[in-house]
């Protein structure tokens, strides 16, 4: 078995989980009052799950940026890219097609129109193939940034206050998710991400003094505090969910995400791991993805069905929507992935 880096997988895994939860949160928010200890509940959940995709870019920039590993802009084009092209496209139009039809219940050249324009902006959670696409023509340049560390961490400091202290100072007129489909191109939210990438590749590649790793840790804690009270105290004065604390590019979900990650970079990556563990994590790991793409069609048809948080205390009903929306997911997609053509395209 190909040798792969044990705490990306972890992580990767742990990401998708994350994901699904703040989906499922989403969904059942409006169901609380904003003082019950339930809608408290989501908020903790939400708040700590929003490390999530900032963890799929630093991921993503460990192995893309690495000068040392062998890159072909045009295998890079043929594959990669094509690949995020092909996967916008297919579910792109099957989340219209399907969200369409489910609230219009008809087709006609009104409900076509709203349905094109639905597929050429994406189905919400599909903002991140957009954003992904963005960074990747950019990774031919980015790479060569990636070979002088000094250089590294100027680009990281730039970015970051070019792509979480201004837009949230500025309250973020432009939403961190936002699509150049729909606004074009942002470059303080492109910076941002950028940023996670050579956040993840730096400490993936480079070791930190105990010093700083210690501010890092201390820091993570304070974002995912912050992110909770600031959320909490701020929809209460307000009356309404206040959620730019949740957003990805403020300096407190950035904290919480390199945390994390040098967490998991130090503590879960032992040398002597049972390969059945190995193997099993790699598969979810392959597969999450898919996994990313089907999620949330899935938990559209859960709740159709009337499940929801409110069956137990959201205590135990997200974790356990969350497992139960990832495995069936994970079933789903590797059925998928039994066509070579799905695996290779859509997945």
């Amino acid at each position: 078995m190909k040798e792969r880096i044990l705490y990306a997988d972890i992580l990767r895994v742990a990401a998708i989980f994350l994901v699904i939860t703040i989906h499922i949160i989403s969904r059942d928010f409006d169901l609380y009052a904003i003082d019950s200890y339930q809608w408290q509940m989501l908020n903790v959940y939400d708040s700590f799950a929003r490390m999530s995709v900032p963890l799929f870019f630093m991921m993503s920039g460990i192995f893309f940026l690495d000068p040392k590993r062998t890159f072909s802009i045009k295998k890079f084009y043929k594959k990669n890219v094509f690949r995020l092209v092909t996967a916008f496209i297919f579910w792109s139009a099957l989340y219209s097609l399907i969200f369409t039809w489910n609230e219009y219940r008809t087709f006609n050249s009104e409900v076509w129109s709203i349905m094109v324009e639905a597929f050429k902006e994406g189905h919400f959670h599909l903002w991140f193939l957009f954003r992904m696409i963005e960074i990747y023509v950019m990774i031919p340049f980015l790479r060569k940034i990636a070979e002088d560390k000094k250089i590294i961490l100027y680009v990281i400091v730039f970015c970051f206050y070019i792509g979480f202290i201004l837009p949230s100072y500025h309250k973020f007129p432009v939403s961190s998710t936002v699509t150049f489909a729909e606004r074009g191109i942002n470059l303080d939210i492109t910076f941002g991400y950028v940023g996670y990438f050579f956040a993840g590749y730096y400490l993936a590649h480079y070791d930190l003094k105990k010093w700083l790793k210690t501010g890092i840790y201390l820091l993570g804690l304070a974002g995912v505090m912050i992110t909770i009270i600031i959320t909490s105290s701020e929809s209460l004065k307000q009356g309404k969910h206040y959620d730019i604390p949740y957003e990805y590019l403020t300096p407190n979900v950035f904290f919480m995400s390199i945390a994390a990650f040098l967490l998991a970079k130090e503590r879960l990556n032992p040398k002597n791991v049972k390969t059945q563990f190995k193997r099993v994590l790699s598969e979810l790991s392959t597969y999450s993805f898919g996994i990313y793409l089907i999620h949330v069609l899935i938990i559209f048809l859960i709740w159709k069905t009337g499940v929801t948080t409110l069956f137990t205390t959201p205590i135990l009903s997200i974790p356990l929507l969350t497992l139960l929306i990832f495995c069936i997911s994970y079933v789903c997609v590797k059925a998928m992935a039994q066509l070579p053509f799905i695996k290779r395209f859509i997945l």
